[in-house]
């Protein structure tokens, strides 16, 4: 069993953060988000992973290089034009050519049993199997309707309202037996959920789904790129960041300064090299970057401070994410929802 992760999109949803980042590799909670997929991949003893990339592939090299120090081997499948969904997966056949194989959306984290979907995909004896998920509004997804045996009989992509008749959508990840990339041309732009899984369809292929009742989340768009980091917080994922956890889930990196009387209450993350000044407050959900620095009597609180960030004296900070190397002047406010991209001044 070998993986491949899609990693091809602009990120445009997640602008500015994305201005200079791809958004597969932004932190979360200290680590490049794609370590979570990587890490739920070793875990269903994946140990071949290819990254399929279409935008500013040097970018995720240079962080994930041969995947060894994840206990993985990672291949780059580059795209010269962008494919679509299924022209990206094609583009990867090269590296996991008969075998079967695990497809992750590059922006999705949950917590779904691979092994356990795994199981049921060889069970069944499909062709392809989609992990599905329940959510509240299903019209921005991919609605798939199933019959009583699991089987896939009917996919819709992003429908309208009169056409949603079931609360299940697809959660971007699936099984595929190799005989599924034989349905994809080659060199071309196809969609997964608009061509390629239609196909299976109509040519009666054997197509299942797997229904997960746990955590996902589309981390597409900077608020649930928020609340994201508050679930791994709250317990839902490991904090895979190399940080020391203090009591009370407050985790801590090296050569921290703390001024007199800092009050810092968990769950909280404060990488390497942060100082914060006296009388600040670090409260639940805060995460601070390598070597951010917190001015006297600032409030952190539920928001995201990437690396180098320097806030200045007297400033409250709740809900917001700030990218690298941003300034906020003393007495600034910077209100709930606030995002800037890397070296914005306020």
């Amino acid at each position: 069993m070998k993986a491949i992760i899609l990693v091809g999109g602009q990120g445009i949803r997640m602008r500015p953060l994305t201005n200079h980042i791809p958004k597969n590799i932004v932190p979360l909670c200290g680590v490049p988000f794609l370590t979570y997929q990587v890490e739920a991949l070793r875990k269903a003893g994946i140990r071949e992973i290819v990254f399929s990339i279409g935008y500013r592939p040097q970018d995720i090299k240079k962080v994930f290089r041969s995947g060894s120090h994840l206990g993985v081997k990672i291949h780059y499948a580059l795209e010269s034009h962008p494919l679509g969904t299924a022209g990206a997966i094609k583009n990867a056949e090269k590296f996991v050519k008969g075998s079967s194989t695990v497809v992750f959306n590059g922006d999705i984290l949950t917590d779904i049993p691979l092994s356990t979907m795994i199981k049921l995909h060889k069970k069944k004896k499909h062709w392809a199997t989609l992990g599905l998920v329940r959510v509240e509004d299903p019209m921005a997804y991919g609605l798939v309707l199933l019959d009583a045996k699991n089987n896939i009989t009917k996919f819709l992509e992003k429908p309208a309202a009169e056409e949603v008749v079931t609360d299940t959508i697809n959660a971007g990840v699936y099984v595929f037996e190799p005989q599924v990339f034989d349905l994809i041309p080659e060199g071309v732009n196809y969609s997964a959920e608009r061509a390629l899984f239609p196909h299976l369809l109509k040519d009666h292929h054997p197509f299942g789904g797997y229904v997960w009742e746990g955590y996902w989340q589309d981390i597409g768009t900077p608020k649930k790129y928020l609340t994201s980091h508050w679930d791994v917080l709250n317990g839902v994922f490991p904090v895979h960041a190399k940080l020391e956890q203090k009591h009370n889930h407050i985790y801590m990196g090296k050569n921290i300064k703390l001024g007199k009387g800092v009050l810092i209450k968990g769950p909280v993350i404060i990488e390497d090299g942060c100082v914060i000044h006296e009388d600040a407050r670090i409260l639940p959900y805060a995460v601070l970057g390598k070597n951010c620095v917190i001015g006297r009597k600032s409030i952190v609180s539920r928001s995201v401070l990437w690396e180098g960030v320097q806030v200045g004296e007297h400033v409250n900070l709740d809900e917001v994410v700030l990218g690298r190397h941003c300034s906020i002047s003393s007495h600034s406010r910077v209100g709930a929802g606030s995002v800037l991209g890397d070296r914005a001044r306020v």
